[in-house]
């Protein structure tokens, strides 16, 4: 059985969410919009990447339901 876990997308992308939480609390410190644009880019990078894996990992799992339906013994 061959199943394939992009683990490594996942971690990239939990670790963009939790830098952006960082820049976020670092704008609130210094008041440098900077930190604000760079969070935002992060944050919205790292839901991105999250949620590209999960629906390839949905895509994944449904196309190899169908393929053990099709080949069901008898």
């Amino acid at each position: 059985m061959e199943f394939s876990k992009n683990y490594g997308q996942i971690i990239i992308g939990y670790g963009l969410l939790s830098i952006g939480i960082t820049l976020v609390m670092l704008f609130m410190q210094t008041s440098g919009i900077f930190w604000l644009i760079l969070s935002g880019i992060t944050i919205v990078g790292g839901v991105w990447i999250i949620k590209k894996e999960r629906n390839d990992r949905k895509k994944y799992d449904s196309d190899n339901e169908c393929a053990f339906q099709d080949n069901k013994p008898d």
